[in-house]
């Protein structure tokens, strides 16, 4: 059954998305930052960035490892582009914000309430995103990179794969990769308008970087679509802040 195959992959994503507020909760999270922060000149909120960023990549990293060794992955194999598919980076830069732009400003002329100053303030008021902006540590934007480079990998490669392989249907696999990338993302948000947007981003995002991947046989597209999404989005919040 369809699934049963799902569901491994659903659990995934549900233990991503509550593992730092998981942890926060009981006060994992906070006694490990008081206990660096003895040795370290870091204020709390900047400490908290790097524990909580640490731990979850370590998670993801972990499950990555693990999904990888059950389905024989090789992921380097895919970290490599053929000359004549190196414009496709570009059109997938393109492609990724494109589409997402376009659809915001389609249902933007059906509820009023989404406007491109909502999508930011929204996208802003996520608790992680906030966190993460409003640091102060000097290596905010490699953080930043780093995260989008290891969520492409892990949603877009490592996931992306395992279900082609069971379900032979490029569509529909884009499809499930997304609602699952979407599902990671829901529970860190606070609103149902969040959610909102992160599943429209998430379902966007997923199905061009599919598409992308399919037809240049590589992640380098996906990667850099990504990184290049989430810089123009942070982008954006540095524009609100100016003015």
């Amino acid at each position: 059954m369809i699934i049963l195959d799902i569901l491994p992959y659903i659990v995934i994503s549900f233990i991503l998305g509550i593992i730092i507020k998981f942890l926060e909760r009981n006060n994992i999270i906070n006694s490990i930052c008081f206990n660096l922060m003895n040795h370290s000149k870091l204020e709390y909120d900047d400490m908290y960035v790097y524990v909580s960023t640490y731990i979850y990549w370590l998670f993801m990293i972990s499950f990555a490892f693990l999904i990888s060794f059950l389905q024989k992955q090789n992921i380097l194999l895919y970290l490599y582009i053929e000359r004549k598919y190196i414009i496709y980076i570009f059109i997938n830069i393109f492609a990724v914000i494109s589409a997402f732009e376009i659809i915001m400003a389609v249902i933007s002329l059906i509820n009023k309430d989404i406007r491109t100053n909502v999508i930011f303030n929204n996208i802003l008021l996520v608790p992680s995103v906030y966190l993460l902006y409003s640091s102060r540590i000097n290596p905010k934007w490699i953080l930043i990179i780093l995260s989008s480079i290891i969520k492409c990998l892990f949603f877009n490669g490592v996931i992306y794969l395992a279900l082609r392989d069971k379900f032979q249907n490029l569509f529909f696999t884009i499809f499930i990769v997304g609602m699952l990338f979407s599902l990671e993302e829901i529970f860190r948000v606070t609103s149902i308008k969040q959610a909102f947007i992160f599943t429209i981003a998430c379902l966007v995002v997923t199905f061009v970087n599919g598409l992308a991947f399919e037809y240049s046989g590589s992640l380098i597209p996906p990667i850099f679509a990504n990184i290049a999404f989430t810089m123009y989005y942070f982008g954006q919040f540095e524009n609100m802040r100016r003015y």
